[in-house]
């Protein structure tokens, strides 16, 4: 749950409509292994509007913290992050990219289908 809340500042480092190859640059400058950064690039290209991009810029920016601060977060800390999106379209979508992605081993695609 963790990793996939790192999503939220990673992302945020982004355009306001990132292609799918900006995407994975901003995953890859925060420390995101590139297996990883590929899989949510390739979940996350095309499937958020505009609008959705610069509410995750903004509360990244109302939460940039380093990857040790998010990593010690407790849930409810996490839980209250995501909350500010205040989008449950958003959240469901930023947590399947990141827990898929993640759990799988970047072995994820599109449609939530395995290699």
């Amino acid at each position: 749950m963790r990793r996939a809340l790192l999503l939220i500042p990673a992302l945020g480092l982004a355009a306001c409509n990132p292609s799918s190859a900006e995407i994975e640059s901003a995953l890859l400058s925060r420390g995101f292994g590139k297996q990883e950064s590929t899989c949510v690039a390739r979940e996350l290209g095309g499937r958020l509007q505009e609008r959705d991009w610069l509410l995750i810029a903004e509360v990244a920016g109302d939460t940039m913290r380093t990857q040790d601060e998010w990593r010690d977060m407790t849930v409810g800390e996490i839980g209250d992050k995501l909350a500010r999106l205040g989008d449950t379209r958003l959240i469901s979508t930023l947590m399947r990219a990141g827990l898929g992605c993640s759990l799988l081993g970047g072995e994820r695609v599109a449609g939530g289908a395995t290699l």
